[in-house]
């Protein structure tokens, strides 16, 4: 079978890659970006191309079955001052996909949505094509499945440009520094692992289900408080924590906790990692980073050492 991954050079659309060629499928990524395609299969295909080029979506899209669009623009407030690219992919590029999908058959498409509790570029570019899915459902002959992502985390998660949770205190922990959260750090969060989150995408993905929108997490909730402390002592860093002003775009004690009901009465009870084992699996995967990406990130960011 084949499948299409956009953004397939990414942290999770590379994991989901991964995973469909595990399974042995014929495997075509679609990113900007070249890099890690290596690693997924000798026989994984790579296209180099934007999610706005209508005309090589058609091309890529051509007998795929399944279409995996995980290409955006991320950010919180990195995208504040800047929101029109976002604008311009996460909403005009995933409009695309669907209508390239559509005109092409795939029967299969999967766009990750996002529980939508801040008001910022990003989570207003996801619920606007979250919406775009929802309408091209009724009008299609593609079946545009979706889940809403939680906290995702695991090997592979980039260190920069866009700061997120666990490489950014895993790169502060091995450096000796205070791992800086923001606000209070009494934040809920729900930690997914990758490798689960993959799994439970394409599972769902293949049940054709666009009746519902169900949470995509763990289901366990632990504070940014507790990320961090669990990061220092894996490292064991004892900078301890610092806490600063909440971004812009996010809202302090805010309380993300995937309600799994949904998810299970689809797929059953799903197979999930166990999270201090799959933690401390990443932070080992970040451990044995070459020592030049840590201080680049730490230089990226403007931490002091």
């Amino acid at each position: 079978m084949k499948a299409v991954v956009t953004g397939g050079s990414g942290f999770l659309g590379s994991t989901i890659a991964c995973r469909l060629i595990e399974e042995g499928h014929d495997v075509t990524v679609l990113d900007l970006v070249p890099i890690g395609t290596k690693a997924l299969s000798p026989d994984a295909r790579f296209v180099q191309g934007d999610v706005r080029d209508f005309d090589l979506l058609m091309k890529t899209f051509q007998d795929a079955e399944e279409v995996y669009h995980l290409a955006g623009v991320l950010g919180t407030s990195e995208l504040q001052e800047t929101p029109q690219e976002a604008i311009d992919v996460n909403i005009g590029g995933t409009v695309k996909v669907f209508e390239a999908a559509g005109t092409c058959g795939v029967p299969r498409v999967f766009y990750p949505g996002k529980p939508n509790v801040w008001l910022n570029t990003y989570t207003i570019t996801k619920a606007a094509a979250e919406s775009f899915a929802q309408m091209a459902n009724d009008s299609g002959p593609s079946r545009i499945c979706s889940l809403r992502y939680y906290n995702a985390y695991g090997p592979g998660q980039s260190l920069l440009p866009i700061r997120k949770i666990v490489p950014a205190f895993a790169a502060q922990a091995m450096r000796g520094l205070p791992i800086q959260v923001y606000g209070d750090g009494e934040q809920i969060v729900d930690m997914v692992f990758s490798h689960d989150l993959a799994d439970m995408t394409i599972r769902f993905t293949r049940t054709e289900r666009t009746d519902v929108i169900p949470d995509c997490g763990s289901g366990v909730s632990v504070s940014v408080n507790e990320v961090a402390t669990a990061v220092n002592e894996h490292f064991g860093n004892a900078a301890g924590i610092q806490h600063l002003p909440m971004r812009p775009g996010e809202v302090p004690r805010t309380v993300l906790t995937a309600d799994m009901t949904e998810l299970r009465d689809v797929l059953g009870e799903p197979r999930l990692s166990d999270y201090t084992t799959s933690l401390a699996e990443t932070l080992e995967w970040y451990a044995r980073l070459p020592a030049e990406q840590i201080d680049k990130t730490v230089a990226f960011y403007g931490w002091q050492v």
